[in-house]
């Protein structure tokens, strides 16, 4: 509501990234929860990574010179890697981890193993792997869409990682509502500590 506002408000064209932010977000939140239900790991992994890029991607506004130009460009159809910060560096994902991890330092390490579950790669592959003992050359696998082999921290691990990734982007909304109405301003792209 502070990103809203009341009836007759003014709308900015950065409220419709930070809309669809949160629409992403309850979508991706209610699949997560069904896949740790479901006790799929595969897909849940895959859905944090999604979770990150959502924060990310909203986060790009904070380094735009016009966050609302930003975000007009985006709703056109442009991609946010397409853009540069106001330094001229290219808006790509692994330069907005680079840029978020001073003030989230797991994100590096997070993302980067969850990148291998946006596309098949080794991860899958060894995701089907129960055993393996080389001394006998025999492997075992579980072809299930159940991931039963993943001891209780790594479950635990991956809903705190949810956790922290949903906590970005509430500071980021936090940060633009309180400057679209505490200043009056929304012109301005909202602010974020550690976002001069």
């Amino acid at each position: 509501m502070r990103v809203m506002g009341g009836a007759g408000a003014n709308i900015y064209t950065l409220d419709f990234m930070a809309f669809g932010s949160v629409k992403r977000y309850l979508s991706t939140t209610t699949a997560f929860r069904l896949m740790i239900e479901t006790w799929n790991m595969v897909c849940a992994r895959a859905l944090l990574r999604t979770h990150i890029d959502t924060a990310l991607r909203f986060s790009a506004a904070w380094l735009v010179e016009d966050p609302h130009a930003f975000a007009s460009k985006v709703l056109g159809g442009e991609q946010i890697n397409r853009f540069t910060d106001k330094d001229g560096n290219r808006l790509s994902d692994a330069h907005l981890v680079k840029v978020r991890s001073r003030e989230y330092p797991w994100l590096p390490a997070v993302y980067k193993n969850l990148s291998a579950y946006i596309h098949s790669s080794a991860s899958h592959i060894f995701d089907s792997v129960v055993t393996l003992d080389d001394s006998t050359r025999t492997v075992n696998f579980q072809l299930s869409d159940m991931d039963t082999k993943f001891p209780e921290f790594s479950w635990i691990e991956l809903v705190e990682c949810f956790r922290e990734a949903t906590k970005m982007l509430g500071q980021y909304l936090a940060g633009y509502g309180a400057a679209k109405w505490d200043t009056g301003d929304a012109t301005k792209g909202g602010s974020h500590e550690g976002d001069g």
